[in-house]
């Protein structure tokens, strides 16, 4: 090597961070005196481990920072690292600290919810670390967490009805209701928090004089806002009290605490003006919830066993992905492993596969081919060394039976030509003896793009199960038919590998396939546009194909990445191996069951589902997967449990509650992709969108109703077609509906509306949760911090007689 290169090698090495890398360059350039020679993101350099007259060690740093190390003359690492004085170990990045374990939930406190006679009807869970749930009681004792179906009442109404002249305080939280109590104050407030506060809800306040307390947040402020609003014309009189001194994210329950009282808060009320809908141009306006930007639940990755958490987070760290990416694929993997081997067996006369069907969306240049990859690594290296592992005995195998039907062909020639007795005897026991052996193939885990044609012949040769895993979007076209000759869908082998179906498949020209209980599984991390673009096939929701996938479409990181951040550690990477490689193997068939108090939990889970799929519920849209969740909860439950405990032993309650809030957090997410499939140019946001085109087009800072429907009259040939549409630009906070004021005799004037300035000004899009089990409300609007108080002075004859706040 010449000095140049030397020098060269010299200056790089010191420009490095003192990263694996640099410690083995440094040490190799000690030890032979050369530096190594930059090769793209690279280096190449005489191996030390032998007598190297042309340089043939390759030298790299891997994604994790890693240094991999490969002599073309097959030293080993080990050698090469002695030659120069290091350890293997010297090779790897250090080790992260791991992180403090999540404390388990506990429940800290229950608030029941009864009717005027005190039945109870249904009760807020809380719990810490924060969190709530509800829950109803079953007619023959217990709980099941679902109020699907529940009447809605508000907080403490057998007080309301018992005190019908009181003052009504109307708090965001069960705990603010109690502690009003204690200090002798008639409270209630709406199950679930903010922004649940319902029509039905008002209705129980009507004639009665209401003080709404806002918490000192945003959301509070807005919340209170929506109540008042469902409060006009229903209560006597309405009031917004902000509470002074409060904290940042203070409520009532703060200023109870430090010192507030009954009378203290009375003044306050009987100092706030009458809440009143604001003039034109004086109410503050909500901020704008985008059509495009939508924050849908994170994959809930504290479920998961300690092993694959680990990996997910880690991962996520160091690709700066969405965990929802890693974890979905993760456990589709970890199913991979155990498909056709085990099965779940709930209770008689039910067994269900355990493969998944997995497809992550996210938009290009979110690193989903690295993430993928990394993910699908333990597996594609165990089929590595299967194939290498069996690869002389197939071969020798397959060059016996070349050699059979060679043979086989010559005696058929002989009987047939020469009439040969024996050749024809001969010629029958051999084709007997071929019919019964199994063609001998390479075992495969797993195949990137395959015709369905191609999947069905795998999963016959592989034992009847194979993995369809892809980091592209290009598996549809073939489910399509894309590049078959007919062009016809083909989704028969993914049905019957989902369900595990007997699989039997006659072609002229071919073998026939039969496959008993195939497994299928499928793993897809792709563009939104794929999706997007099948919404002309309608083939491939009435087939029912696509509601047997989980989805995910977890919000891009893209532009708030973290740079060159901790890499993967290899104890963390290693353990994700190690334990894919213990679910593989596993030999045998195994039925898995539930505990009892699983299997009872899983029962509740199925009437919750059962009730979304009802009309105007959570799923009614989407029919189609929602009957498919509760199956697809124990096919997540079963890959949990055996990487824990391997396929023996029965699934547990906490298994069961992991994975339920994994199935919680699929809701809305197949709800988005769905609705992508769904997706028609005279659909509701297209139209809301056309009408906010013409908004913004023309500047109009309000309209009528008519102008709207007159402008696009083709698209909205009648003037009730419209309403949609504006209904959803109201919802998202781009127009409001003026209140109406009194008209005289005849017809009644077109509604007007007024548009958000920000619409004109450029707006931040507000993140949402797009789930449609929170109710929907109409205009919600929120004071400002800074807005001024616009409620006209109150009527003093107005309150009830006497104080008017009772005593509870």
């Amino acid at each position: 090597m010449d000095r140049n290169a030397t020098e060269k090698g010299r200056v790089q090495m010191s420009s490095m961070d003192n990263t694996p890398a640099e410690r083995f360059l440094q040490a190799l350039y000690a030890t032979t005196g050369e530096a190594a020679s930059q090769n793209g993101k690279g280096w190449s350099a005489r191996c030390p481990a032998h007598d190297d007259h042309n340089p043939s060690l390759s030298i790299a740093a891997g994604d994790d920072g890693r240094v991999l190390l490969r002599c073309h003359a097959g030293c080993t690492v080990d050698a090469i690292c002695k030659s120069v004085g290091l350890h293997v170990s010297d090779l790897m990045p250090p080790k992260p600290v791991k992180s403090a374990s999540k404390p388990k939930r506990r429940i800290v406190a229950t608030y029941d919810y009864r009717d005027e006679q005190g039945t109870l009807l249904f009760q807020v869970v809380r719990y810490d670390p924060k969190d709530f749930r509800q829950r109803r009681p079953k007619p023959d004792g217990g709980w099941t967490w679902s109020v699907t179906g529940v009447r809605v009442v508000p907080y403490r109404l057998l007080e309301l009805v018992g005190e019908p002249t009181a003052v009504v305080v109307i708090a965001e939280g069960e705990k603010d209701v109690d502690n009003l109590a204690g200090i002798g104050v008639l409270a209630t407030c709406n199950a679930g928090g903010a922004g649940k506060w319902t029509a039905e809800h008002a209705q129980y306040l009507r004639g009665r004089h209401v003080v709404i307390l806002a918490d000192n947040d945003e959301a509070g402020r807005r919340h209170a806002q929506q109540v008042a609003q469902s409060l006009q014309g229903i209560a006597a009189s309405v009031r917004i009290v902000e509470l002074p001194g409060l904290p940042a994210k203070g409520d009532v329950s703060d200023w109870i605490a430090a010192g507030g009282t009954k009378d203290q808060l009375r003044e306050l009320a009987d100092a706030t003006s009458n809440w009143s809908p604001a003039t034109p141009g004086t109410q503050p306006w909500p901020k704008i919830v985008s059509f495009d930007e939508l924050d849908l639940p994170q994959f809930p990755t504290d479920v998961l066993p300690g092993v694959l958490r680990n990996w997910v987070m880690a991962e996520s760290h160091a690709t700066q992905t969405p965990p929802d990416l890693a974890g979905l694929l993760t456990l589709a993997v970890c199913s991979a492993t155990i498909a056709r081997r085990v099965v779940v067996e709930p209770r008689s006369g039910w067994r269900e596969p355990v493969n998944l069907f997995v497809a992550v969306l996210l938009e290009p240049g979110n690193r989903k081919s690295a993430v993928f990859a990394d993910a699908m690594k333990p597996l594609r290296e165990l089929e590595a060394e299967l194939i290498e592992a069996t690869r002389p005995a197939v071969a020798r195998e397959q060059s016996d039976r070349r050699q059979d039907e060679a043979r086989l062909r010559k005696l058929e020639k002989l009987a047939a030509e020469k009439d040969n007795a024996d050749a024809r005897h001969d010629a029958e026991n051999l084709a007997a003896d071929l019919a019964e052996q199994t063609e001998r193939v390479l075992p495969r885990l797993m195949v990137d793009d395959a015709t369905a044609e191609k999947l069905g012949m795998m999963l016959a040769e592989q034992g009847g199960r194979i993995a369809s895993m892809s980091p592209e979007g290009g598996v549809f076209d073939l489910m399509a038919g894309l590049y078959s000759k007919s062009g016809i869908p083909q989704f028969g082998v993914y049905l019957m590998g989902h369900s595990g179906d007997d699989l039997i498949t006659d072609r002229v020209s071919r073998k026939s396939v039969r496959v008993e209980r195939p497994a299928l599984t499928c793993a897809y991390a792709m563009q939104p546009a794929v999706i997007e673009g099948l919404a002309e096939n309608a083939s491939f929701r009435g087939r029912g194909l696509l509601a047997r996938f989980l989805y995910a479409t977890p919000q891009s990181w893209i532009g708030r990445r973290q740079v060159a951040p901790t890499p993967v550690s290899d104890a963390t990477r290693e353990a994700y191996r190690q334990a894919v490689r213990k679910l593989a193997e596993a030999e045998g068939e195994f039925v898995l069951e539930l505990a009892a108090d699983a299997a009872a939990l899983l029962r509740d889970w199925e009437a919750e589902i059962e009730g979304m799929l009802g009309d105007g519920g959570q799923m009614e849209i989407m029919r189609d997967w929602g009957a498919k969740l509760a199956g697809a909860t124990l096919r997540v439950a079963a890959t949990l449990h055996c990487v824990v405990h391997g396929p023996n032993g029965q699934i547990d309650l906490p298994t069961i509650e992991a994975t339920i809030r994994i199935g919680r957090y699929l809701i809305p997410h197949a709800e988005l992709v769905l609705a992508m499939m769904q997706a028609k140019e005279d659909s509701g946001d297209d139209d809301a969108r056309y009408v906010l085109r013409w908004i913004e087009r023309h500047n109009r800072r309000e309209f009528t109703k008519r102008d709207a429907q007159q402008h696009g009259k083709r698209r909205f040939p009648k003037a009730d077609d419209i309403d949609a549409a504006l209904d959803e630009l109201v919802r998202r906070g781009f127009i409001r509906l003026r209140p109406a004021e009194a008209a005289g005799p005849g017809r009644p004037p077109s509604p007007i509306y007024e548009v958000n300035p920000a619409v004109f000004d450029g707006h931040e899009p507000e993140k949402r949760y797009q789930n449609s089990q929170n109710p929907a409300v109409g205009v919600v609007t929120a004071n400002s911090e800074n807005s001024e108080n616009t409620f006209e002075p109150r009527d003093p004859d107005s309150s009830p007689g006497g104080d008017g706040w009772g005593e509870v």
